[in-house]
């Protein structure tokens, strides 16, 4: 503030009195000389007066360079919008208390600012609006860094994850791709031996399977045979088991709650979970005497509650059986914890699988939650809630094996398969169950073929990825031609994955990759024995 108009100030308090001019010089000193930036502005928003403090932000020399410019010059685009809105509220009367504010410096860069305004009155009414902001510029600099350091970590940390992954699978299916390639190899030289050698084949190419529907619940896409679990018996089995079986220096102790529900779910991957939880707590014992002890509760959690699992994500309202598994063990560093659920990561010398990643899985498939407490040297605990069983929801559950029937197919299918060896293997199966077979590549190849032989064409066997047209859309725009039209979808994925991708009612069947003959065999007869084709 410059001498003339800290006078003119003066004069118009002199006018209050001599008290008043002896505070208010001391008041426009301290304005003038503090670090907060001030600037006033009259009722059309145009610089009446700036202190030094803004002039430095600013980048500007002289009070001439500002005073009876427009606010609009320091406006950033995008900021103008909030800017009027505080300064609708200035004009009302109303103190903006703290907001925040961008500004534009005189060289371009732009500067950010925490602020209050407050209306100047004279008489009763608003002359102007005195703004006070500080300069929080690196502070935010210093944040916006620290974010992109924390995403470059976390970049390289999954980057390295899917090293570890990538390693794993591809050591695990080099190893079942040997002996297929072995077995195949020797089967060609060694004819007579084919009788032994192709079960090999067979066996390995289900290891190969099975490895896929592992990935799969790691993703939480795994498709699960659902029906009722009493839970209880089932930890009390396994942890009698695992008593025989793991480190002998871990005693296993278990005490379950009275009344603990059914729950609806997967058995043989709920003792997945249990067994992987329990051997991680006994290797977590290692040499040292240990006790590992197993629980099941009963757990409620409503709304408001703010109950997290391992990723920090609220678990929904309801209520739950929570499997508590505690071991006194070596516990886990904060690296281990953030990264014990990735796919083949172990602190083992030897040994790498899923694991720890395929319990995460089957927890998400089952819609349940996962909470993970451990520290060095003070042991672990894993909660796992899986959802009770609403009694009211009516699913059906046969385990009665249907009797295979002397049936043969009759009719045209159009085999949809952009896999050429597949292709190949698939049309023979099929004539050998007695169909007629038209072949396409690809979704637009075969709506081309349906629409030149609609009529003889029975059913639709297609695979879902595929090039220029997958099964999706191929299945979307045969229903449009034919609505009455049966489509069996071949897949990798889950039933639940198809289907939130193409309506289940436009389906009739669908044959999980990989399949053999008695599975393709059994989908067809079914679709046939209810009339659908």
């Amino acid at each position: 503030m410059d001498n003339n108009n800290t006078a003119s100030i003066a004069t118009d308090l002199r006018m209050k009195g001599e008290e008043n001019v002896e505070h208010g010089t001391h008041c426009l000193d301290i304005i003038a000389n503090t670090p907060a930036g001030y600037f006033h502005l009259d009722l059309e928003d145009h610089f009446v007066d700036v202190n030094n403090a803004w002039l430095h932000m600013h980048g500007y020399g002289s009070r001439d360079e500002v005073i009876g410019k427009h606010l609009s010059m320091v406006l950033v685009d995008g900021e103008s919008d909030s800017a009027q809105k505080h300064l609708a509220e200035l004009h009302r009367g109303m103190p903006v208390q703290l907001g925040e504010f961008s500004s534009r410096r005189k060289d371009g860069s732009v500067g950010h600012h925490i602020f209050s305004a407050h209306p100047a009155f004279q008489a009763g009414k608003i002359t102007g609006f005195d703004w006070f902001m500080i300069d929080v510029s690196e502070q935010r600099r210093a944040e916006e860094e620290k974010i992109e350091r924390e995403r470059q970590t976390q970049l390289a940390q999954k980057l390295e994850s899917l090293g570890v992954m990538a390693g794993g699978i591809a050591h695990d299916f080099n190893n079942i791709l040997t002996i297929i390639i072995c077995n195949c190899s020797l089967a060609l030289k060694q004819p007579q031996m084919s009788g032994e050698l192709i079960p090999e084949i067979g066996i390995a190419a289900v290891r190969a399977a099975d490895l896929c529907r592992q990935m799969l619940a790691y993703a939480g896409k795994a498709s699960y045979k659902m029906q009722k679990v009493r839970i209880t018996t089932l930890v009390d089995d396994l942890v009698e088991m695992m008593k025989a079986t793991i480190n002998r220096n871990a005693v296993i102790t278990s005490n379950n709650s009275e009344d603990i529900p059914v729950i609806m779910g997967d058995a043989s991957q709920i003792r997945q979970i249990v067994m992987n939880l329990i051997i991680n707590a006994s290797e977590s014992i290692g040499e040292t005497k240990g006790e590992i002890r197993v629980s099941l509760t009963n757990r409620t959690i409503t709304a408001g509650q703010t109950e997290r699992d391992n990723l920090g994500v609220a678990i929904p309202p309801g209520c739950y059986v929570c499997l508590e598994v505690t071991d006194n063990g070596c516990g886990m560093s904060a690296e281990s914890r953030f990264r014990i659920f990735e796919p083949f990561y172990t602190t083992k010398f030897a040994g790498r699988g899923l694991g720890m990643s395929l319990v995460l899985g089957i927890i998400r498939s089952h819609k349940g939650s996962l909470q993970l407490f451990s520290q060095p040297g003070q042991g672990s605990t894993f909660k796992v809630y899986l959802p009770v069983l609403n009694e009211a929801s009516s699913i059906v559950e046969s385990t009665q094996q249907i009797a295979k029937l002397p049936w043969q197919g009759r009719g045209t299918i159009l085999l949809v398969e952009d896999e050429v060896q597949l292709i190949a293997v698939a049309k023979t199966l099929l004539k050998t169950m007695g169909f007629s077979v038209i072949e396409a590549a690809n979704g637009v190849e075969a709506l081309e073929l349906y629409k030149k032989n609609a009529a003889e064409i029975t059913l639709v066997l297609t695979d879902i990825g595929m090039p220029l047209m997958d099964g999706y859309e191929l299945c979307r725009e045969l229903k449009k031609i034919n609505p009455e039209l049966p489509i069996i979808v071949t897949s990798g994925f889950s039933e639940a994955e198809v289907t939130e991708n193409v309506d289940r009612d436009d389906i009739v069947g669908l044959v999980s990759k990989p399949y053999n003959y008695d599975q393709l065999w059994e989908v067809l007869r079914s679709v046939a024995e209810r009339g659908l084709m």
